[in-house]
């Protein structure tokens, strides 16, 4: 019994000592943000509700504008199988995006592009449990590429 209490704390020990920490709240550095659009756009706003970062309705009194231009999804045939029938399908999100601060010419990122890609096994047996599962895995892409752009505009704002 005192063995299990050991090995745990001595794991809780070990991973506080490697510097392991939970992600907590998305900080950009900017006071305010105006972020329009849906999709990634929606997941920005999202996960930036609960932190320091204000997010505006409008542009105005916002410190900065991160615009998403395009967002495009793709559903391409990644494998076939020997009878000729689709195996598997390749999905992919590309997001376009820039932001902008008022009073500035310059974009302070200039549009740029994104790409998340994810596999997905497809299944003639189901084919709508298939089909809510590519939703999720778009859903998930989507996330992936809210963080990543979050993470430029935090490193953006050290240069403005």
């Amino acid at each position: 019994m005192w063995w299990s209490r050991a090995a745990a704390l001595a794991a809780v020990l070990l991973i506080t000592a490697c510097g392991f920490q939970l992600r907590g709240e998305t900080a950009t550095g900017l006071r305010s943000l105006h972020v329009p659009g849906g999709g990634v756009a929606h997941e920005i706003r999202r996960k930036l509700a609960g932190g320091p970062t204000r997010v505006l309705l409008t542009p105005e009194g916002a410190e900065a504008v991160l615009q998403v231009m395009s967002e495009n999804r793709d559903k391409g045939v990644a494998a076939i199988t020997g009878a000729g029938r689709v195996y598997e399908y390749r999905l992919t999100l590309v997001v376009r995006y820039r932001m902008t601060v008022p009073g500035r010419e310059e974009p302070v990122i200039a549009p740029t592009e994104t790409s998340a890609r994810r596999f997905i096994t497809y299944s003639e047996a189901a084919p709508i449990a298939k089909e809510a599962e590519e939703n999720l895995l778009f859903q998930d892409m989507q996330l992936e590429l809210a963080d990543r752009i979050l993470r430029q505009v935090s490193i953006a704002k050290r240069d403005m």
